[in-house]
């Protein structure tokens, strides 16, 4: 039979391991999104013929700030998990000694 200090460490220690598998899955959620965003911007920008420069432009600018807010997003949320990673460590040196 465990301790009440046991059953507490591996409930925070199960939702702290929850936590990381929701942020890493979003993590390589938005790297995927941006892929699929990046492939299909190009080849809207690659399509475009030269004399809609203004469109290409547009389509250009779009790129860049998709991949700026979806790279933020990606780094948010790995960083969040690195960060409930160190939680873990820090909560299994508190409780093994």
């Amino acid at each position: 039979m465990l301790h009440n200090e046991d059953r507490e460490l591996q409930i925070k220690l199960a939702e702290l391991q929850a936590d990381i598998q929701i942020y890493l899955t979003l993590c390589f959620g938005f790297m995927a999104l941006f892929a699929a965003l990046m492939i299909g911007y190009l080849q809207i920008h690659f399509s475009l013929p030269p004399e809609h420069t203004f469109t290409r432009n547009i389509v250009f600018v779009s790129i860049v700030v998709c991949g700026i807010i979806l790279l933020g997003f990606t780094n948010y949320f790995f960083n969040k998990a690195r960060d409930t990673r160190k939680q873990m460590k820090e909560l299994r040196k508190r409780y093994i000694w």
